[in-house]
């Protein structure tokens, strides 16, 4: 529901405003209040809006994987949560037939593009992204839409390793499907029925593939699963949750310890999804689907992705199956590498298999020594198979926990971003504290890029300052649904 521009002025300039969003204390709120009154007086700069002018206003989360590392396009588990970090939007709709968004960040500054379905999308560019949701939908939909004026900022760290890319198309779909009532159109409520459906969807305008009666196209270059999307649109205050892919089902939901804090270490490093950086990033998908094939080929099945080879032989051990998949895997090479399709089935086997049901029961028990080893193998299983931890994550995740942490791995798609580190809430700002001495000393050059923050688990996309909340409540979000 859109709110006239005055109106809006006043709700977003309360910062107790923000707290039926975010759990926190009043300096977050304040910083929350801060970062989208930046968007609203960029917005009123740049379009010049009436006072009695209808927009709209969105939060858009990133995520947080805690356990599942590349296992969601390969039909595994995650689990996973929304974090109190994303971005901030304002749109309404315009006459000129064309998408004006802007970033309050002057470095990225204004992207200008027709309503079509016929735009060619620059690969290397932010703009890649909203251009690629706009053509996308203008495929599927029909050329029909009225041009948005967007602007937006966030206070995710840029390429973080945070599905901050995933979050700025999800922004832009919003921003634009919303003023454009897409929600109510026949052929969009024919393919998109629920939360999930929506969030495969914007999965498959990322990845490029198709979804039920919706064609699709290239994508954005990038060949991931759709286990972002789903936690940015359905995370849950309080809670990690625990889904499985290929296709999306929720599994279950778990409290979050009030004893303890996610602390988010973004190392300085940008993991990038560009030129050389991209064939490694789609590598470890790419992996995935040879393993299938060439098993395929071997045994003569028709499984499509890592998951079937385990369901289809649940009576082999561990042990004898790992030496089934290596006859059929084993010694393909590649650029002169041999890809180590048999270590990456591995990697997926004791991912989603061994250590995410010990997940499970390790926080719902609250036994955080077990956590912690699980994190640890986790790690260490994504930096001996999955090729993606760069020097700075894996000293991260060992410092943090001769720093004190409970439990630390790197997480995300990898070649860069963040890890994590869960400590007792008590002592994390010590913790970060003796981090960043430490991390400062051996990482000199990352100094003034790398950022450790404490974060919350929070909802997923919503609307904001609207009337039509769950209480009746105006200025109230309510969850953005089907």
């Amino acid at each position: 529901m859109p709110i006239e521009f005055r109106r809006l002025w006043r709700l977003a300039s309360d910062h107790e405003n923000y707290s039926y969003i975010f759990r926190g204390d009043e300096c977050l709120l304040k910083r929350k209040r801060d970062l989208i009154m930046k968007v609203l007086r960029e917005f009123e700069k740049r379009f010049n809006p009436s006072p009695d002018e209808e927009v709209y206003v969105f939060f858009v989360p990133g995520r947080v994987e805690v356990f599942g590392k590349h296992t969601d396009y390969a039909g595994g588990h995650s689990i996973l949560f929304a974090l109190d970090r994303g971005f901030f939007c304002i749109s309404r709709v315009n006459d000129l037939g064309m998408i004006r968004i802007r970033d309050i960040n002057p470095i990225y500054g204004e992207r200008v593009f027709k309503v079509s379905d016929r735009l060619e999308p620059p690969i290397g560019d932010w703009g890649n992204y909203p251009m690629t949701v706009v053509k996308r939908l203008c495929m599927n939909f029909g050329t029909w839409f009225k041009g948005v004026d967007i602007v937006f900022g966030s206070d995710l760290p840029v390429a973080g390793g945070m599905s901050g890319s995933s979050a700025l198309m999800i922004m832009t779909f919003l921003a634009f499907a919303v003023p454009n009532s897409l929600f109510q159109d026949p052929n969009f409520k024919e393919n998109i029925r629920n939360e999930n459906d929506l969030a495969m969807y914007l999965a498959c305008i990322e990845n490029g593939r198709s979804f039920k009666g919706l064609a699709g196209e290239r994508g954005v270059g990038t060949f991931g699963g759709s286990e972002d999307h789903t936690i940015i649109i359905a995370g849950k205050r309080g809670r990690l949750s625990v889904y499985r892919f290929a296709p999306i089902i929720h599994k279950a939901e778990i409290t979050m310890p009030s004893e303890l804090s996610f602390i988010i270490l973004y190392s300085g490093v940008k993991a990038e999804k560009t030129g050389e950086a991209r064939y490694w990033y789609n590598l470890a998908s790419r992996r995935a689907k040879l393993a299938v094939r060439r098993y395929n080929d071997f045994y003569g099945t028709r499984h499509t992705v890592l998951r079937d080879i385990i369901d289809e032989n649940k009576g082999l051990s561990f042990e004898d199956l790992m030496s089934k998949v290596e006859r059929a895997t084993a010694n393909y090479v590649e650029r002169g590498k041999d890809l180590d399709l048999p270590g990456r089935f591995k990697q997926f086997y004791m991912e989603d298999r061994m250590i995410i049901p010990e997940a499970v029961k390790a926080f719902t028990f609250r036994d955080y020594e077990e956590l912690g080893r699980l994190c640890d193998l986790s790690h260490k299983l994504s930096k001996q198979y999955l090729w993606n931890i760069v020097e700075e994550i894996d000293f991260l995740q060992r410092e943090s926990m001769r720093c004190g942490a409970l439990a630390s791995s790197g997480f995300g798609a990898g070649f860069g971003g963040s890890a994590y580190a869960i400590v007792e809430r008590e002592r994390s700002g010590d913790f970060i504290k003796k981090l960043e001495e430490s991390y400062s000393k051996h990482f000199p050059k990352h100094v003034g890029e790398y950022s450790f923050f404490e974060t919350n688990t929070c909802n997923g996309a919503i609307e904001l300052f609207t009337d039509t909340s769950p209480s009746g409540r105006g200025g109230l979000p309510f969850r953005i649904g089907l």
